[in-house]
């Protein structure tokens, strides 16, 4: 695994994590699905599908899609790592869910 692929599998973790003591989220089975098939691929696929991730519905509810996988996607430091048609994708998804406010 490239060294940048594993800074974002980690960020990931760790925002899974958070997001289970913040908002309740069960992320059991998430990661280590994205394990399996390997998690830049897994996430690429879903989101060109127009598939969320398992939490962001929830992490919606909660005011914390800063949480979400689509919103790391998202993150300028991630961007070799996907097409830009997945990161519109996300994009799309985060804006449609109200996470892009302004004012």
């Amino acid at each position: 695994m490239k060294a940048l692929e594993q800074a974002f599998l980690e960020q990931l973790r760790k925002n899974l994590t958070t997001a289970q003591l913040v908002c309740g989220c069960n992320p059991e089975g998430f990661l280590q699905r994205l394990e399996q098939k390997g998690v830049v691929r897994s996430l690429s696929q879903a989101a060109l599908r127009g598939q969320l991730s398992n939490s962001f519905g929830d992490l919606a509810k909660c005011g914390r899609l800063d949480l979400s996988a689509e919103a790391l996607i998202c993150q300028p430091e991630y961007g070799e790592l996907f097409e830009d048609d997945v990161v519109n994708a996300c994009l799309d998804a985060l804006c449609e869910a109200g996470y892009f406010q302004i004012g």
